[in-house]
């Protein structure tokens, strides 16, 4: 069973040391965000460099450069879509950079029809629906995410409206089913998404800090499913939440 995977008392077969090259450069913060597009805009406005001439996280399928902001020690690296690689970007730029610190962010399916397309939200806890964090972290239905008072205090303070609930992170965005729908919106769940349960236990196992926020896109609390701003937000508003997050950056 996936709930039994969670291995406390031997050794991983495979070290990050073993695999990885430390850079002779570490990071204070490193910002995780899902959009080529901030990224592209980042590095016409020469907002951001890289930081290694050549990728130090990289697999067969792509490399994974992380950049630094200008005129700070923090990074910035684009993620793709799901949970194990998401979280495998903190383990392995945790120890490449010996970065301490994580503020992921991006967007989410709405749960509650009452929060409006664009509204951010603050998970405080994350339900398990995925893999990885059962191999991180003992078994339990949600895994609390620890820093969630600290991002709604400093959205408060750059007065950002925002909401705080629970989200459902899932492997399987196909299967979201109505049945499981319901059960999580009966236990506090406002969002759905799919890294911050794996993400929030890395980040605990390992012992780094982990910030995140995401947005309302489309929408899954109504008769039909509702696209919505999903995948169809200006530039403007994705460089919004950037900036954002590396507000959140500076003050952690």
């Amino acid at each position: 069973m996936i709930t039994e995977s969670f291995d406390i008392s031997t050794p991983a077969v495979m070290e990050r040391s073993e695999v990885l090259t430390k850079s002779c450069h570490t990071l204070d913060v490193c910002i995780i965000n899902f959009s080529y597009k901030i990224m592209d805009a980042l590095m016409e406005d020469c907002l951001i460099e890289p930081i290694d001439e050549e990728p130090l996280i990289r697999s067969v399928a792509c490399t994974y450069p992380v950049y630094r902001y200008k005129g700070t020690n923090i990074g910035v690296v684009k993620t793709t879509v799901g949970a194990p690689i998401a979280a495998g970007l903190i383990e392995e730029i945790s120890y490449v950079y010996s970065c301490k610190s994580f503020v992921i962010f991006g967007s989410a399916g709405g749960l509650d029809k009452s929060i409006s397309p664009g509204v951010l939200i603050v998970p405080t806890k994350a339900y398990r629906d995925e893999g990885m964090s059962y191999h991180y972290a003992p078994p339990a239905d949600y895994i609390e995410i620890k820093n969630h008072g600290k991002v709604s205090d400093i959205l408060t303070q750059l007065g950002v409206k925002h909401v705080k609930g629970g989200t459902w992170s899932t492997d399987a965005f196909y299967r979201e089913t109505r049945g499981n729908m319901a059960k999580r919106i009966a236990e506090g769940c406002i969002a759905v998404e799919m890294e911050l349960a794996a993400c929030q236990a890395v980040a605990d196992f390992r012992e780094v800090r982990l910030y995140s926020f995401l947005y309302r896109a489309d929408n899954l609390d109504s008769e039909s499913w509702e696209k919505s701003i999903l995948s169809d937000i200006s530039i403007d508003e994705r460089l919004k939440h950037f900036f954002i997050a590396l507000h959140i950056a500076k003050r952690i």
